[in-house]
């Protein structure tokens, strides 16, 4: 199966690492994927580190003819037999590709309300064969607002790699490398420094954490997607006592060793479709807390697979973060677990989607 993978993004998050990593897996199981992207966009320089390939595309504006004609060009020249689109403007791009019998995919990842206006509305409605979300929430957002059809739209997670994500990753060269003791207690939170991701309320419940478990360290792993954003986030971080406690890792590639390196992986975010994070969490056994938002539900059950607290309330988070360090929730962490390997596999990820690719061009 011949796949053009489409992101007009120029950021770097977990949007892009799945692409990416299905491109990768595509390519090792006998099928040829490619990404399409901006030269100057992130994720095309990470494809490039990583050898995939891929092919520039102006995708500039809702509707730029530079990046339709590249796309039709490259679609014609390599004999796609489907195009997944990841974001909005690259799918209004291949809304063309679409006209002209190409089956189109479109996946979503975001869980907030969309524009629909008459023109998104179109895109929607013409642009796409078939439509993947990233979770239920999503599904029922896109499904909520009439852009596409229920029996249109197939839920598909984020799936992990279980080899990479497991409970045997060692998490001391990570501390050693942050002069972190062995003894000390870690909380992480990890994703894109914006707004939205919340980093500055796990800052405001530093100093409670603290004052009950005095050994607490804390990691903020990954880049922002504004300098400004950074800037407002050092901000919070000097108006804390103990600010020193936090590290700031910049991006990092070994997301796994951060994670075996941590005592409870904590999310924050105001907006989640759904969350990688959270689910490499649980196939390496550590606990997760996080904001009770969007999708999260669905995988962190309150009290069964983690612990979930209202967005934004700083106190809540402290004393669930406290409880999870003071209290041992093992039975939580076996149940995430056994999720995780039942459930949220990358290879199962792929065969539903090509399941859905299969059946769109099945549809052509």
């Amino acid at each position: 199966m011949r796949v053009a993978h489409t992101e007009s993004s120029i950021n770097f998050g977990g949007q892009e690492l799945r692409i990416l990593d299905q491109v990768r897996w595509a390519r090792t199981h006998g099928h040829d994927f490619r990404l399409l992207a901006r030269e100057d966009s992130a994720v095309y320089r990470e494809a490039a580190k990583r050898a995939l390939p891929r092919h520039p595309v102006p995708f500039r504006g809702s509707f730029n003819p530079r990046a339709v004609l590249s796309l039709l060009y490259f679609i014609v020249r390599n004999r796609i037999d489907l195009i997944d689109c990841h974001s909005s403007r690259d799918a209004s791009t291949a809304m063309a590709a679409r006209l002209f019998g190409i089956p189109v995919v479109r996946t979503h990842h975001i869980g907030k309300r969309l524009k629909d206006d008459f023109a998104h509305r179109m895109v929607w409605r013409c642009g796409a064969t078939r439509v993947i979300a990233i979770s239920k929430y999503v599904a029922d957002c896109i499904a909520g607002q009439g852009l596409a059809a229920r029996d249109r739209i197939s839920v598909i997670g984020s799936g992990i790699d279980l080899d990479r994500f497991n409970p045997g990753v060692d998490g001391a060269p990570v501390r050693n490398a942050l002069n972190i003791p062995a003894s000390a207690r870690v909380v992480s939170v990890i994703g894109m420094i914006r707004p939205d991701k919340g980093q500055r309320f796990l800052v405001g419940a530093v100093d409670a954490i603290v004052e009950q478990v005095p050994d607490a360290r804390f990691l903020i792993v990954g880049s922002p997607t504004r300098p400004e954003f950074l800037a407002e986030l050092k901000e919070s971080i000097e108006k804390v006592r103990n600010g020193q406690r936090i590290i700031l890792t910049g991006f990092r590639h070994d997301i796994e060793g951060f994670i075996a390196a941590s005592d409870v992986i904590v999310l924050t975010s105001e907006i989640e479709g759904r969350s990688q994070v959270i689910a490499q969490a649980f196939a390496m056994k550590k606990p997760v807390v996080a904001s009770n938002v969007g999708a999260v539900p669905e995988l962190v059950r309150h009290g069964e697979t983690g612990f979930l607290y209202p967005f934004g309330d700083v106190e809540k988070l402290a004393e669930s973060v406290v409880a999870v360090l003071t209290r041992s929730p093992a039975d939580r962490i076996e149940n995430a677990y056994a999720l995780a390997l039942a459930e949220l596999s990358f290879d199962r990820m792929m065969s539903d989607t090509l399941r859905v690719y299969e059946e769109a061009i099945g549809k052509r």
